[in-house]
């Protein structure tokens, strides 16, 4: 492949934008094309960069003929974007989640497969050098056997947040607390500690806010090696009170903030000081948009370098997936009933 990548981004929105910032200052690629229903996301977009927009997006993938193009539309949308890209052959990376339906997030990893296409999802939380060590230990059994991992993630967002977007806190296109702030640590927790066999007990409820998913989560799982962790999601906590996962096995323990580590210890060593690169805070609390981009740059730049060189992405679509199986199993335990995401409708082929 020529080493100048063709770039396409549809979603011009908060996250969109802030893609679109890391492109613009990477060498070797051109953004070719944005796409977003919103005229005035494209035309801000287009008087600030210069970018040519598009209003429709089959038109975008046949007019601007992207390499890759990042999915940065709402969660419910992203298969559905994703697969009209795969189909055309352009890769394809996504913002979290895959999608909120896992049928539709199954589909998407299936047809970018059929295509020959790489497939991408950003949890740029992994992409941390701190996170990264403590997984090392814990696969090389330094922390023995898991005993426990739990999180939270006490954030705030107003009622102006939801009611901005007619799409936000829906079972159709964004799901609630879970789905769109909790995603990140469900996706560590799994990094972490393996799967999940079973959540033993999902309370979902709707607290302080008006919308339709929920803004506080309450679930308790077990993991396939035996550990049980907690996991405690909400955006009523005003001001935001914390961002982490904590582990313990049978001869070491370690703590994250973010993608930032905080504690790490084994064998009643402290560990912590001997990490060259802890990682950071990610923020995101009660101001969606105030986030380090450091983790989304790396994982693009590692997006980019897997297209050029033909191998596996970070994040591939079936660790992608993951979360998503664990969010669709977490909703079947606490709402049933309650289906996330829509049917998909493509295009004829």
């Amino acid at each position: 492949m020529d080493s100048l990548l063709r770039i396409g981004l549809v979603g011009c929105g908060g996250m969109g934008a802030e893609h679109i910032r890391i492109i613009r200052t990477l060498p070797d690629v051109e953004l070719v094309g944005i796409c977003d229903e919103r005229p005035e996301r494209v035309q801000r977009m287009n008087g600030q960069y210069g970018t040519p927009f598009w209003l429709d997006y089959t038109r975008f993938l046949e007019q601007a003929r992207p390499d890759i193009v990042h999915i940065c539309s709402p969660s419910g949308l992203h298969a559905l974007h994703g697969i009209c890209a795969a189909r055309r052959g352009v890769h394809v990376l996504c913002e979290k989640p895959l999608d909120i339906s896992l049928a539709n997030a199954d589909r998407f990893v299936t047809e970018c497969e059929r295509a020959g296409v790489l497939l991408g999802c950003i949890f740029q939380r992994r992409m941390s050098a701190g996170g990264r060590a403590v997984r090392a230990a814990i696969t090389a059994g330094k922390l023995g056997r898991i005993i426990s991992c739990s999180g939270s993630v006490k954030w705030w967002r107003s009622q102006a947040y939801y009611d901005k977007d007619a799409w936000r806190g829906t079972l159709a296109l964004d799901g609630g607390a879970l789905a769109n702030q909790g995603i990140h640590t469900l996706d560590q927790m799994l990094w972490l500690a393996g799967p999940v066999e079973e959540v033993e007990f999902a309370r979902l409820s709707t607290e302080a806010h008006k919308m339709e998913c929920e803004d506080v989560a309450l679930v308790v799982m077990r993991y396939a090696s035996g550990a049980r962790g907690m996991l405690e999601v909400t955006t009523c906590c005003r001001p935001d009170l914390s961002t982490r996962i904590e582990l313990y096995g049978e001869y070491g323990s370690a703590a994250l903030r973010d993608a930032q580590v905080t504690a790490f210890g084994v064998a009643g060593e402290d560990l912590l000081a001997s990490l060259t690169d802890p990682g950071e805070r990610t923020g995101g609390g009660s101001e969606p948009f105030d986030i380090s981009l450091a983790g989304h740059r790396s994982q693009i730049v590692d997006f980019y370098d897997a297209v050029r060189n033909r191998r596996p992405p970070a994040v591939d679509g079936h660790e992608g997936r993951k979360a998503v199986e664990l969010l669709t199993r977490i909703y079947q335990k606490g709402l049933p009933g309650a289906v996330l995401g829509t049917p998909l409708e493509l295009p004829s082929a």
